[in-house]
């Protein structure tokens, strides 16, 4: 991806194309490029506001309305089951992916130095923007239609069967098994990476090693989900052996 800061009427533009396609129509352009600001680059043009208060604000109306999701739609689970989903519904990496698949980080506005560092990939960013944007959706139009908006984007993927095991933390629980099994060391590492691919996105190679034995490898578009792939591998062969024990 060539990034390229757009200018603030263009970016407008394309955001309102964007939320027409949720029949929403968005008005104030202020409340819009606040929520896209990142503070590289408002420090650079010396800018009074930032993404972050928006972000603040989005944050508390995301998990509201993802509390009154999950409280509406499972009324067997108890409070501490829910709020686990909650936690899983909101993570960094969740909104990040959802980010990923509307093709948000174009709207980004970035300093220099994050453009360099490929600022519009970052997890936390991506995160960031989403709740951001939420706040200013919720600023501009109100309550219901960031509740539609919602709705339509993130529900709409977590609802997808499998989500949730999708986003199992393997390298958690490999280290709850071996600590069990009286495991000495886990260590991950990096043993290939690839040249730039498409959308100059690199693939990384990663082994988990127990006891400085290769048990898992796995491959992904950054280093924690090849982590999370090889500890996952490592999981389906130890799940082989359940009478394995390590030794003290």
């Amino acid at each position: 991806m060539q990034f390229v800061n757009k200018h603030p009427q263009q970016l407008f533009h394309e955001l309102k194309a964007f939320f027409e396609q949720y029949h929403i129509f968005i008005k104030k352009q202020q409340y819009y490029l606040e929520a896209l600001t990142h503070n590289s680059y408002a420090n650079e043009h010396n800018l009074t506001y930032t993404y972050q208060r928006m972000e603040f604000l989005g944050d508390a109306i995301l998990a509201k309305e993802i509390s009154l999701y999950l409280f509406l739609s499972f009324p067997d689970k108890n409070e501490g089951e829910i709020t686990n989903l909650r936690s899983k519904i909101v993570r960094e990496g969740t909104l990040a992916e959802l980010v990923h698949r509307m093709n948000w980080a174009p709207f980004l506005l970035l300093g220099k130095g994050e453009i360099k560092t490929k600022g519009y990939e970052k997890n936390r960013i991506l995160a960031d923007i989403y709740e951001s944007m939420l706040a200013a959706l919720y600023l501009d139009l109100r309550e219901e239609t960031v509740r539609t908006f919602i709705n339509n984007t993130l529900i709409r993927m977590v609802s997808n069967p499998g989500f949730f095991d999708q986003i199992r933390d393997y390298k958690t629980e490999l280290q709850e098994f071996l600590q069990a099994g009286y495991a000495r060391t886990l260590e991950y590492k990096l043993v290939k990476e690839s040249p730039p691919l498409e959308g100059n996105r690199v693939l990384y190679t990663v082994i988990a090693e127990i006891g400085g034995i290769r048990y898992g490898e796995g491959c992904g578009y950054t280093h924690k989900e090849a982590e999370q792939l090889a500890a996952r591998n490592a999981l389906q062969k130890l799940a082989k052996k359940p009478e394995y024990h390590f030794d003290k």
